[in-house]
């Protein structure tokens, strides 16, 4: 969880004094261990030190050379390797920190370097002979790099806080990205922010800025199937698939000074990781403290609660659970904002559960996000995929098998896992606007009719593509795809870097994991009527006989979701009365629109009331932090 930050000018004037420095301190609760800056001239960089693994002892950034100057947030995984290309003995790699190899990496395959690099990583390498700066991010944007390139310069941070302390950062709206946040659009624009100007450096692809400020965008890597792993067997697939997931959860934890912790759901995802991860932390003595966030006992709604029971006692797992209590995610907002300059506030169960976890002595935590459509993908009517794909005979014995499984009858199997693969989207969409009173999706986001036209008719937001209860465009393999896609080239929208000295790495999004994903053929991801099925056959020695037997269905993250949006939404209208008519709210929101969607009424048991209470609070948020960020920019 370190951060990097830094400005370079191109206009021939210099950074101006103590700059990076408002920068770096901006973010030193990602710097337990030191906040350290340099100034050269036009050149200023900044570094924040969270040591997670045994060779950050040695870490001393920003690194300045001869040659170059460095800042990196990174741990690299393929340490050995590298060292055997770049001929460094086993004595010096022993006490050479990750910059020093990233370092030595460049000095040997120049801008093309991230492409050799595995694990999570951003950096800037400054080329004193050239003058220039190269910018990298990892394969799936662990690690995070927002930019503005502004006039004579660009500016460059881990984290928005970071970036907007540099001088001449403008904080304006991006109507363009806010239209297609408020109208609930699947479309994404790489690199887009709500911010005008500034942008998020998309996953696997570097920046390059020339000493007279040009600046190139290069993609070293996107989500796609690995070569090796094309056309082969299931034994194959079967025993790859194990070992790739086990040495991905290894290898974040072989180095760790500190016992690590997980956001546990109970899951085939967190689940897989807990049973890899138990007994290597317990072989070292420690434990792995296992947060899951459930409700209160004797309460009858679904929670992980017994899902995660069924883990206890397997080596190396610590149990603990949140509940929670009157907090919710939108206490304090302005705050939230001032402290994060995101549009919507952190989730309250993560924050909660990343307190507990540096509690429990943890400065890493692991996360299962991410397995649902890499290498344990999931989607509605899979079963009615494979009769679109034309094979009868696998449809016929998968169907009897699924009967099997879950005890449903045909016609229950029929209505939940193949009608909805043979409607297609033209039909759905219709149908969406007939159930919800013939009135369009866009005239139910509580978003003002002028702005919502305009956003149309410049072609900045499509109508086919707006969320209404179904995800509009791909499906199956297509929409995994995508989401992959999306997860690179976004700006890593989890809030738990935001737990001071606590780091966060997700195995499942790890470049090895995800190459093997998108090799795996159709007829392992859904078999013997039981989607995961790889997960249930490959891990069968080491999950719990519930979790094998797991019939459909994922426990949410935050069981109580629903509760808490009611809960707060009166206080949330209430908090725009005096600023409902500001332009800066009123000229995006109808907020009288939102109060009538509130007014309804919701039941936990419709889907249609969990859609419309979910829009209607993140409309109401976006206008609490347009309202913020007008009197801020005053």
């Amino acid at each position: 969880m370190s951060a990097i930050c830094g400005v370079v000018r191109f206009d021939g004037a210099d950074v101006s004094p103590r700059c990076v420095d408002r920068m770096a301190r901006a973010m030193k609760h990602r710097g337990a261990d030191g906040v350290e800056t340099v100034e050269l001239g036009r050149l200023a960089l900044g570094h924040c030190l969270l040591r997670v693994n045994r060779e950050d002892i040695y870490e001393a950034q920003p690194s300045i050379t001869r040659d170059a100057v460095l800042v990196a947030d990174l741990r690299l995984d393929n340490r050995e390797e590298l060292a055997t290309a770049l001929g460094i003995a086993d004595a010096d790699l022993a006490v050479l920190p990750d910059s020093e190899l990233l370092l030595a990496a460049w000095r040997h395959w120049g801008d093309d370097c991230a492409r050799h690099l595995l694990g999570d990583f951003a950096f800037a390498i400054w080329d004193r002979a050239r003058g220039t700066l190269l910018l990298g991010r990892d394969h799936m944007g662990q690690r995070v790099i927002h930019y503005h390139y502004g006039d004579g310069f660009l500016a460059f941070a881990t984290e928005l806080g970071g970036l907007f302390a540099a001088d001449d950062v403008p904080r304006r709206v991006n109507e363009d990205e806010l239209a297609r946040r408020l109208l609930k659009s699947t479309e994404r624009i790489a690199g887009e922010l709500i911010y005008a100007d500034i942008h998020v450096l998309p996953g696997g692809t570097t920046l390059s800025l020339t000493a007279g400020g040009i600046v190139t965008i290069n993609r070293y890597w996107e989500p796609h199937a690995g070569p090796v792993h094309l056309d082969r067997d299931d034994a194959y697939y079967l025993a790859t698939y194990r070992a790739t997931i086990e040495e991905a959860v290894a290898c974040r934890l072989r180095r760790l000074n500190d016992p690590p912790s997980l956001l546990f759901s109970g899951g085939f995802d967190s689940g897989i990781i807990a049973t890899i991860a138990g007994p290597i932390v317990a072989a070292r003595g420690w434990v792995l403290t296992c947060i899951a966030s459930v409700l209160k006992e004797g309460d009858s709604r679904r929670n992980a609660r017994s899902a995660v029971e069924a883990f206890r006692g397997l080596p190396g797992l610590d149990l603990r659970y949140y509940v929670r209590g009157e907090e919710t995610s939108y206490d304090d907002l302005e705050a939230t904002f001032g402290r994060t300059f995101r549009h919507q506030p952190p989730s309250v169960v993560r924050c909660r559960m990343g307190e507990m976890a540096r509690a429990a002595g943890s400065r890493l935590i692991l996360d299962g996000h991410g397995g649902d459509y890499t290498v344990n993908v999931f989607d509605a009517a899979m079963l009615g995929a494979i009769l679109r794909s034309g094979d009868v005979r696998r449809f016929v014995r998968e169907y009897r098998a699924r009967m099997r499984f879950t005890g449903w009858s045909a016609w229950r199997v029929f209505g939940r896992d193949v009608l909805s693969a043979l409607v297609p989207q033209w039909v759905r969409r219709p149908w969406r606007v007939a159930v919800n009173g013939f009135r369009p999706a866009w005239q139910r986001r509580g978003v003002q009719r002028d702005f919502a036209l305009r956003a149309f008719a410049n072609g900045v937001v499509s109508r086919r593509r707006l969320r209404d209860g179904f995800h509009p465009g791909p499906r199956w393999r297509g929409l995994w795809l995508e989401i992959c896609n999306w997860t690179s080239a976004g700006a890593a929208g989890n809030y738990i870097a935001m737990t001071p000295d606590l780091d966060l790495t997700r195995p499942f999004h790890d470049k090895r994991i995800v190459e093997l994903g998108c090799a795996l053929p159709d007829h392992l991801l859904f078999r013997d009527g039981r989607e995961r099925w790889l997960a249930r056959t490959a891990f069968a020695d080491r999950l719990p006989p519930a979790l094998i037997r797991r019939m459909p269905g994922n426990d949410r993250e935050q069981p109580d979701l629903l509760s808490m949006d009611i809960q707060a939404a009166p206080a949330m209208l209430a908090a725009l009365d005096d600023v409902r008519h500001d332009d800066a709210i009123a000229r995006y929101i109808d907020v009288d629109a939102l109060a009538a969607m509130l007014r309804d009424g919701v039941s936990e048991e419709r889907l249609s009331d969990r859609i419309r209470l979910g829009f209607a609070m993140k409309a109401l948020t976006t206008a609490r932090f347009l309202a913020w960020l007008d009197r801020s920019n005053r």
